[in-house]
């Protein structure tokens, strides 16, 4: 069965550069790969930077979709940069062209491996009391929807749910919810994964893996006078906290009043109607930190918070003069801000509360302050101190600051899972 290879370093150690070393060096006769990445921007840069190899990106026309264009590139055996969200939608035979010809995966950051399916309130019972689905518990104890094959032709507004039960995609979360779910075997189709991520344990992917108890093996990246290698996790080098921390101004002062309780600035905060004047606050308070404290202009300001729907949430904080510094918080593997040095972080993170029932329902531990700070640090570090320079940042919520000094301040998050493999070198023999 395939071990899963986490290469789990900061942003900067080098993890996306050993990867285009690595697929330069392999041999082009033998070894395939698929590269999937968040966003277009970085599919072009893999492109252009591995230039010993040809990779295809695959694209939709009038003849057919992106997918059905994956899979002749698969079938033809082309190395292959894409996206997160294509990659999403892999099916049996995505998995079925995977295996026969001898693919590795090379996964840019981690991916939403789950998701809850937006239902009304009654629509899950509509559903069974219909006879459309049923459920099925598996070998493992997990809880999936089965769509029942005499509704297989109904035409609905559930078409998309009779999809993911039909491909195995869909699990059922405490009576009340279902969840999307990338099926698990699509690992084990490859001949090797890599996932170039930081703070892993905090991600809901690490979590996926435990629930489908894929075993993970932890990687760290280093670099000599030959270029970049792996070396098993035990083996790393020690982030220098230090010289980070004396990077990096957070701000203290009067403005963090807004965010002293611990449930500050989340998103159920937000969505509170008594919480409109606290809005209105952290709008002027975010403007005082720019223009006041800062000097900063739209050329060096980046900024997030909750988004709402319609956008409703974001709008009424936005600062006056910065609307076009907003950067989602869900921001990762991008270098377009990597310029920016005045920074706002306007939110408090915390898992959407189906999806953590989800997996502690099955007995996976989760994290959530863990998660917040792997979420903080990857948008942080969209900034300049990805480069090595200095940043000032404005963090209002108590709990995301204290969380932030923390990492700052000690090694608490960088000890891998206790169910992680640390001592070994990575599985492919090339390395």
């Amino acid at each position: 069965m395939t071990i899963v290879n986490i290469v789990d370093a900061p942003c900067g150690y080098g993890k996306t550069s050993w990867a285009i070393q690595y697929m330069n060096d392999t041999d082009t006769g033998f070894h395939r790969f698929i590269y999937v990445t968040p966003f277009l921007d970085e599919v072009s840069r893999v492109r252009k930077s591995v230039q010993k190899r040809t990779f295809y990106e695959p694209t939709s026309s009038k003849e057919e979709t992106k997918l059905e264009d994956l899979h002749r590139l698969l079938g033809q055996g082309k190395d292959i940069a894409t996206t997160h969200a294509l990659f999403q939608m892999a099916n049996a035979e995505t998995k079925e062209l995977i295996r026969s010809n001898n693919y590795t995966l090379v996964l840019d950051e981690v991916m939403n491996v789950i998701e809850q399916v937006p239902l009304k309130k009654d629509d899950l019972t509509l559903l069974r009391e219909a006879g459309a689905i049923d459920f099925d518990l598996n070998e493992k104890g997990l809880t999936y929807v089965r769509w029942i094959n005499d509704k297989l032709f109904w035409d609905t507004k559930y078409n998309d749910i009779k999809q993911m039960a039909l491909t195995n995609n869909l699990m059922f979360c405490d009576n009340s919810a279902l969840i999307w779910n990338l099926p698990c075997d699509i690992f084990s189709v490859f001949r090797d994964v890599y996932i170039l991520t930081y703070l892993f344990k905090g991600q809901l992917q690490k979590y996926y893996y435990d629930l489908h108890q894929i075993q993970y093996r932890y990687l760290s990246v280093v670099r000599d006078q030959h270029g970049y290698s792996l070396i098993p996790y035990q083996d790393r080098q020690n982030h220098a906290k230090t010289a980070l921390n004396n990077l990096v101004s957070i701000y203290e002062g009067q403005l963090n009043a807004i965010g002293d309780k611990r449930n500050a600035l989340s998103t159920s905060w937000f969505e509170k109607p008594s919480s409109k004047d606290f809005i209105t606050t952290l709008q002027r308070n975010a403007y005082n930190f720019f223009t006041n404290m800062c000097k900063a202009s739209n050329y060096t300001a980046i900024w997030t918070t909750v988004k709402g729907k319609k956008d409703s949430i974001m709008k009424n904080v936005k600062p006056k003069s910065f609307a076009k510094c907003f950067i989602p918080m869900t921001s990762r593997a991008t270098n377009l801000y990597k310029e920016k040095f005045h920074l706002a972080y306007l939110v408090n993170r915390y898992m959407n509360p189906i999806e953590k029932k989800f997996f502690e329902q099955y007995g996976v531990k989760v994290d959530e302050d863990a998660w917040a700070l792997s979420e903080l640090i990857q948008w942080v570090w969209r900034s300049r101190i990805r480069e090595g320079q200095s940043i000032t940042i404005y963090i209002p919520s108590k709990r995301m600051r204290d969380l932030f000094i923390r990492y700052l301040t000690s090694d608490d998050f960088e000890t891998p899972p206790e169910n992680a493999i640390v001592d070994e070198p990575p599985s492919d023999w090339h390395i």
